[in-house]
Parts: structure tokens; sequence; C-alpha cells
């Protein structure tokens, strides 16, 4: 039996959202929304941020049009559910991820999937304890600054300048071509088709071999993720 490469749109960029997750200050909140538009993002998702008035105002200064269009969610889940993409951002190395990318390969996780990724999101823990287990491997892939000691580590709004300011070259890539109807390969296409092949090979989803493949997926490019899935339709 012959296959052909599963088709890929070729469509634009890939938007980009930061999710902060149960933000406590409200001017690390307002901080990071300057951020945003000063890189030239608007997109922030507040999974139950603390109040929004007041400080966080203040210090958005000339930027609270992002507060206003802030979407708010109950959950983390319940914002990943939106995302195709999601890429947890940690302040050290946690035994929930084994691979963890620099901000510039980030970037290049997620320009490399401009096709195949409509969404995408850069997900910022709690400014006391980050994120939690759960939450870091509910993410397809994880990041972490290589700093030149732990402590102290980047507060939450300097976190999000340096990846926003890392990823705003995004901002200025042109549109491939127009999209297409072919059928896409989208990222979480692949994902789900790996997550079946591996439980039909009997791997389990606690062992470090399935953590390990939807890892790797993080570093595909779209190419990659159209050959893997030829791959995957090929298995009995």
């Amino acid at each position: 039996m012959t296959s052909t490469p599963t088709p890929i749109s070729a469509s634009a960029t890939t938007e980009l959202v930061f999710i902060l997750v149960e933000p406590a200050r409200g001017e690390n909140v307002g901080a990071a929304a300057r951020a945003l538009k000063t890189m030239g993002f608007s997109s922030l998702w507040l999974v139950n941020p603390c109040d929004l008035s007041g400080a966080a105002r203040w210090v958005a200064h000339e930027s609270t049009d992002i507060l206003d269009q802030a979407r708010l969610f109950p959950s983390l889940q319940d914002a990943l559910a939106e995302v195709e993409f999601s890429i947890a951002c940690s302040a050290r190395r946690r035994l929930d991820k084994d691979d963890y990318l620099s901000p510039a390969e980030c970037r290049q996780a997620i320009a490399n999937k401009s096709r195949s990724v409509r969404r995408a999101a850069l997900v910022f823990g709690r400014e006391s304890s980050g994120l939690t287990g759960e939450e870091l491997a509910a993410c397809d892939a994880a990041t972490r600054v290589p700093l030149a000691c732990e402590q102290p580590s980047l507060n939450l709004a300097q976190a999000v300048m340096l990846y926003a300011w890392e990823l705003s070259v995004l901002n200025t890539e042109s549109a491939s071509a127009a999209a297409t109807d072919t059928a896409l390969a989208t990222f979480a296409h692949v994902r789900q088709a790996l997550e079946e092949a591996l439980q039909r090979l009997g791997v389990n989803k606690q062992e470090n071999l399935q953590r390990w493949a939807q890892e790797g997926l993080g570093r595909f490019s779209d190419r990659d993720l159209g050959m893997l899935m030829t791959l995957l339709k090929r298995l009995p």
C-alpha cells in the first residue's frame, strides 16, 4: 500500500498568545501587558487572575487596551483547549519534563510550525511557585532561561518581556502563501496520532518513552510533522 505525504496548509504565521496562570500581583500583570504591547503582541490570557484594576492599570500605562482585551479562564486546561501548541516557562528544571528549549529555540520551534499550528501559547506560572507538575505536563514543550545563578530568578514581568522580545521577530515574518483547502496535518492531529500509535504498541502513558516522544514533537518542523504523520498512517 502506497501513501503520499499528508498535505499541510500553506497558511500564514502562527498566532501567539501569552498565558499567565494565577498571577497574584496586579503590578506584574500590568508590566506584562506593557511588555507585550511594546514588542508587538496583543493576546494576553489570564487564568484566575488577581484584581486587574488599580496597580495593574497604573503600571500598564498606555497598554491598558491589552488588559481590557485580555481573556479570562477558570483553569489552564480551559485555556489550553483553545491552542494547538503550548510551551511552559519554568524557572528551573523539573522532573515533569526532560527537554527544555532555550528562548531562541522556542522561537525556532514556533516558526517551524507556521503551517501546522494556527495558535501557540507561552505559559507562565505563579510568582511564588510557578506551574504545578500537572500544569507543566499538560504543555507540549518546556523552556527555561539559562541564568548565571538560580537565585534570584527573573520575576514574572521580566520573563514575559524576555520571551516577548525573543519572539517579536515572528511578527515581522511575512506569510508564505494563502491558505488552501487541502487537509491539514496539524500539530494536534499528529500528536493525537502518535499517542494512539504508542497505545497500540503497548506503551503506557506513565512510561518515559511516551513522555519523550511527545516532548520531541515540540522540536519538529512542519515538514517533520508531515513525514511522521505519513509513517503513522502506515502502521497497522
